[in-house]
Formats: C-alpha cells, sequence, structure tokens
C-alpha cells in the first residue's frame, strides 16, 4: 500500500537533506513563523512542514505542484473528514505503545515476540478495518488524483478478502492447542532443520476421536519443578518459532511503515489547513496560485502580503498588486518604513509556498516555477570581528553563486550598502548584470541611488522600477508605485517622528 499524496509517483522521504541556501533563506523570509502557525505546537506538524519547505527552496517539478494542488482543493473542500482521517491513522501509531512488553523487554525470546506481533497486528487490523470504512465513506467526494488513488488502493488491497485471510493467519498463529514441531538429527545427535507445522490447530470432534485410531505417540512429561526441563522446552519451541517470529515482526513493521508514512502525508495538508484558517480568520485573501514553466518570466499578483507579517500583527497587512509578466529585474527603492522589505518577503515567501504546491497570499496570483530561491539579505555586524560587514557580504554572494542555476529567482535586500554609495552600485549592477545574463530573475530592494538610477534607464522594457509611496505628509501609506527612483529615502520623516519636527 502507498499512500502518494504528496508525489504521484514515489513516497515522501525526510531523509533527503536540505539544499545548501536553506538556511539563509529560512531566515530572511522569517520562514519560522509560518512554520508555527502550520504546525499549531505539535512537533511532528512542525517537523514535516519544515522538511516539505526546506525541499520547495530547490528546483520545483510542475507535476507534483499540479498533484498537490488537486489535493489540497479537496482538503479545503473537506477539513474535518481530513482531520478525522489524521486522528484515525495517529491513534492506530500510539496503539502500538501497548504492546512494547510482548516486544521489547523479552525481545530474545522468539515465543514472546511472535505473542507481541501477533496482538499489534490484531490491533491494526481494527485499525486497518476502520481506515478502509473512512476510504468507502469519502471516495465518492474526493475528486484530485491523489486522494482517489489513496482511497482506490485501500479498497483493492484491504479487501473484505484480505481481512478474512489474515484473520484466518493470526487465529492460526496463536496456537491455542500447542506448538507441533519436527526437527532432523544432526552431528552428535544434536537436532536441527526445525519446522514449525500448523495441524496442531485442526482439532476433530469426540466423536471423531473415539471412532478413529490415533497413530501411536511417544510423550514424555516433565515432573513438577523441573525448571530446566521446562528451560530447555521453552528454547526448543522457540528454536521452532524464531523464523515465523521473524516474518511476523517484519509484517507488522510493513502495516506501521504504511501509517507512519500516511500520517506523514497527511499531516502536512493538516498543517496547510491550519495555515489557511489562520490567515482566513485575519482576513488575509488566498488562492491557489497559476503557474507555467520556469523561464517563462511570469509574475503578477493582486493585493499580495507577507502571511508571515499577518500572523505577527494578528490583522490583514496592506497588500500590494503588481504586474511584472516578461520582467527579468523588479526594483524597489524609496522612503524609509515604506514596505520594500516587506513586499520583497511577500513575493519569496510566495515562491516556496507556490513550489511547496500550496496556496498563497494573495486573491489571485500567477508566477513561474524556478530552479532554485536564494536570497541576499543585509546582515548585522559580525560580533565576532573576524572581517568587514563587505567582506561578509561578499563571502554570502561568492557562496549563493556555486548554486545557481538558470531560472532561479534571486533576492536582494540592500545588499552592498555597506560601502560607499559607488562602490556599492557598482558591485550590485554587476551582480545584478551577470545574473539576469544567466536567465536568473532578479527582484531586489536598494537605497543605492546610482544604481537604481541606472536600472531604470536600460532600454528593452525587461525591468520594473517600483518605488514606496509616501504621502504629502510624510506619512506611509506602505503601497508600492511604478516609478523611477528618487535621490532620497526621506530619512528626515523618520527623525521628526522620533525627535518631533
Amino acid at each position: 500500500m502507498k499512500a502518494h499524496l504528496l508525489f504521484p509517483d514515489r513516497d515522501y522521504d525526510a531523509r533527503l537533506p536540505a539544499p545548501p541556501q536553506w538556511p539563509d533563506v529560512a531566515q530572511d523570509l522569517e520562514v519560522q513563523t509560518l512554520l508555527a502557525a502550520m504546525a499549531q505546537d505539535d512537533p511532528f506538524l512542525l517537523d514535516v512542514s519544515a522538511h516539505v519547505l526546506m525541499a520547495a527552496c530547490g528546483t520545483a517539478d510542475a507535476e507534483v505542484v499540479a498533484h498537490r494542488q488537486g489535493a489540497l482543493r479537496d482538503v479545503l473542500d473537506h477539513p474535518e473528514q481530513i482531520r478525522a482521517l489524521y486522528a484515525l491513522v495517529v491513534e492506530a501509531i500510539d496503539s502500538r505503545k501497548k504492546h512494547l512488553f510482548g516486544l521489547g523487554l523479552f525481545g530474545r525470546y522468539p515465543s514472546f515476540n511472535l505473542r507481541g506481533a501477533v496482538e499489534l497486528l490484531q490491533t491494526f487490523v481494527q485499525f486497518l478495518q476502520r481506515l478502509r470504512q473512512q476510504a468507502d465513506a469519502l471516495a465518492g467526494s474526493f475528486r484530485s488524483a491523489a486522494f482517489s488513488t489513496l482511497f482506490a488502493s485501500l479498497q483493492r488491497d484491504i479487501s473484505d478478502a484480505y481481512f478474512d485471510t489474515v484473520q484466518s493467519h493470526l487465529e492460526t498463529l496463536r496456537f491455542r492447542h500447542g506448538v507441533l514441531l519436527t526437527a532432523g538429527l544432526g552431528a552428535g545427535n544434536a537436532a536441527r532443520d526445525y519446522v514449525l507445522h500448523a495441524d496442531a490447530t485442526e482439532r476433530p470432534g469426540w466423536l471423531a476421536r473415539l471412532l478413529h485410531k490415533a497413530p501411536p505417540e511417544f510423550t514424555f512429561r516433565l515432573p513438577d519443578r523441573d525448571e530446566a526441563g521446562a528451560q530447555a522446552l521453552s528454547e526448543l519451541v522457540d528454536r521452532g518459532l524464531n523464523d515465523v517470529a521473524n516474518a511476523m515482526a517484519q509484517a507488522t513493521d510493513h502495516v506501521l511503515s504504511f501509517f507512519e508514512l500516511l500520517r506523514a502525508e497527511l499531516g502536512f495538508y493538516v498543517a496547510c489547513l491550519n495555515l489557511y484558517q489562520r490567515l482566513a480568520a485575519l482576513g488575509v485573501g488566498l488562492c491557489l496560485p497559476a503557474f507555467e514553466r520556469s523561464g517563462s518570466w511570469r509574475l503578477s499578483a493582486e493585493e499580495l502580503v507577507d502571511p508571515t507579517l499577518a500572523l505577527t500583527l494578528q490583522r490583514a497587512p496592506v497588500g500590494n498588486s503588481v504586474q511584472a509578466d516578461g520582467k527579468t529585474l523588479v526594483a524597489v527603492t524609496g522612503a524609509n518604513q515604506g514596505g520594500k522589505s516587506t513586499f520583497l518577503r511577500s513575493v519569496g515567501v510566495a515562491q516556496l509556498m507556490l513550489h511547496a504546491g500550496m496556496f498563497v497570499a494573495a486573491p489571485s496570483y500567477s508566477g513561474e516555477l524556478a530552479s532554485g530561491v536564494f536570497t541576499h539579505y543585509k546582515r548585522e555586524e559580525d560580533a565576532a570581528m573576524q572581517g568587514g560587514k563587505l567582506d561578509e557580504e561578499l563571502a554570502r554572494m561568492r557562496d549563493q553563486a556555486a548554486g545557481l542555476r538558470p531560472g532561479a529567482l534571486f533576492l536582494s535586500n540592500e545588499s552592498f550598502a555597506s560601502t560607499n554609495e559607488r562602490e556599492g552600485s557598482e558591485l550590485l549592477l554587476q551582480v545584478v548584470d551577470a545574473l539576469r545574463q544567466r536567465a536568473i530573475k532578479v527582484v531586489l530592494v536598494t537605497h543605492l541611488f546610482d544604481a537604481a538610477r541606472r536600472m531604470g534607464a536600460e532600454e528593452g522594457g525587461k525591468a520594473l522600477m517600483l518605488r514606496a509611496e509616501r504621502r504629502d505628509d510624510g506619512s506611509r501609506s506602505f503601497r508600492l508605485v511604478a516609478g523611477a527612483a528618487l535621490q532620497t529615502s526621506f530619512g528626515a520623516d523618520l527623525y521628526a517622528q522620533v525627535f518631533g519636527a
């Protein structure tokens, strides 16, 4: 049985390593705020969500994104049923704790292992029956390929005939009428080639036993209080049961691994549901984004917001609409505290959520898949004084460049602002030009006027210049408008707020 809720053709694998750029991306885009809302204090949901978003930092697969979006539509249409299904799977996994005595403390005794495995598998069968009932009830109302395939496989693989067969085997393995073994003699008359038989469970009726002449038997009875003999007999039984006990342990592990995998894949959608309901309650517009292949230069959104800011403020922040289709560069300038960094973060988080197959924080969004998401944000001064801020920025840029591929999205927030205007502008222009020549989309925020002026003056219409709006009274609307860079960032407005006019 396979879940295949996250991938159409393979299982979820939590052991995959993180992309090298993930620590910077997670820090710069404040992903932990998003993950906390998805997990809602559940460590397991936090781990699954973090792993899926971590993988989304790398190359996106159109088939996988479409597969998850279809499943997420079903989840959003049937939230209570999905939570009930997830709770059932969690309950099944937790039920094994009741059987650890038989499988753990006496783990070196095959008879105890077999007894514990039979009991645990019996419990799992009960949960499989409930899971099958859920599949029968939900199959007609879910339309996505992910859930339709899951329910169909449950109905096919754990049919009524399956349950009858399993119950028959479990009853046989209880050995209610004793254990029948045969063995051969080896060197020194030592027993070898133990074979376990199921005939001991077949008990004829009393009339058949009276009329039927039994074959001759050789019986040996242990004397009372013969502890050594009892131990020898127990060891003899354990040798015969060893292979069966191992097979049963593997069977229980197989069923348990199915439940654990189903929990992980369902858990991601439960986490998405948690986030969706939380953001919707704050009044944030949400949608499943449209997307095109990498290199289509598609980026347009209506009232795009940063979901991490909404979760921090506990209200819907001001959104921004952007039309950047066909643009290889989006440069944002303008007034301090005007919403530039928030917009940049909203673009980055939306790209991650798109890659993960999630919704985005906008009523309407259309983008392209990328070969990776990369960030280069300014950092605080190095407390260890290992080098200057510019050295640190250049070192991080070198590390990022090693992983950048055509089709990537590169987000820059005030890069190279640690040096003077002339050097910083030249560095930024050379980096941006090199990235664009490699077909890498760049979205940046900068206060370097000379760099922004030269970006806005380029010919060909491949650059979109946005500016943080400032009202006549000096207040900020937190909206971005199309416009060339100004030579001031209106720092005097902030001075006046702190110290007075």
